[in-house]
């Protein structure tokens, strides 16, 4: 057995087994840092291994052509939570990455549609796709099919020129690797500033991912970005964490 095929037959009896966990990496407004997102990132509690992150398990699954099933994992334990959050009165909106794979195939809008329908809480779903699915007219379709579900949709690691006109998207997330150049980097401030300008005289909002420290903050803030994410906001956690951390708050 490869290592490929080890790995798939894990994490399919991890899926069993309940192995998988959400964390969530909280995104704060940048006028008074107030928690209101969260980036769902999937984590595997692997037995003898410890906590996994993605890129340890996700390469092999994509490899298998198991990538749907994940996803749907995935996006209804988002769902589920953002329902309990909602219930206990302290909603947050939950974000979730999407591939050009799943934008194409008709069943996984399906099952997207099954899902929410089945719990609810659209209105709290964040759907993040990469830039380079923009110039695909199937992928614009797929994401229009996502916004009409109620479905916010935002493209997620900018860090170059855009155009935004005629996209189905409400906002863009400025990537980690330009906002960390921010405050020592003159041409990463244009670059970016270049960014926000796009977004914004389209109406759209821009999230700053990648914040690790006071002075980037502080070039984010000036830049006019809505809202912030980053190791300077709070690493991923546990729900249980994520719960601690919002009564320090």
């Amino acid at each position: 057995m490869s290592v490929d095929e080890r790995t798939v037959f894990e994490l399919n009896k991890a899926i069993e087994e309940d192995e998988l966990v959400l964390y969530y990496q909280p995104i704060v407004r940048v006028s008074d840092r107030k928690p209101v997102a969260v980036e769902a990132l999937v984590r595997w509690r692997h037995r003898t291994r410890g906590i996994l992150p993605p890129n340890e398990f996700v390469p092999a699954i994509v490899r298998a052509g198991l990538a749907r099933e994940l996803t749907i994992w995935v996006l209804r334990e988002a769902i589920l939570q953002s329902a309990v959050w909602k219930t206990d009165r302290q909603p947050l909106s939950v974000g979730l990455n999407l591939s050009a794979e799943n934008l194409g195939d008709p069943q996984f809008h399906r099952l997207l549609e099954m899902t929410l329908r089945a719990i609810g809480t659209r209105d709290l779903l964040i759907v993040e796709v990469p830039g380079t699915l923009l110039t695909s007219p199937e992928h614009l379709a797929g994401l229009q099919d996502v916004r009409e579900r109620g479905i916010r949709v935002f493209i997620d690691d900018v860090t170059g020129p855009i155009d935004l006109t005629g996209v189905p998207a409400d906002g863009v997330k400025l990537g980690r690797s330009i906002v960390s150049r921010l405050a020592s980097d003159d041409g990463a401030l244009e670059e970016a500033t270049a960014i926000v300008h796009a977004a914004k005289s389209l109406g759209r909002s821009v999230t700053a991912v990648g914040i690790e420290d006071e002075p980037t903050w502080a070039r984010v803030a000036a830049l006019g970005c809505d809202t912030a994410q980053g190791f300077a906001v709070s690493e991923p956690l546990s729900t249980a964490a994520l719960s601690r951390w919002r009564e320090r708050r």
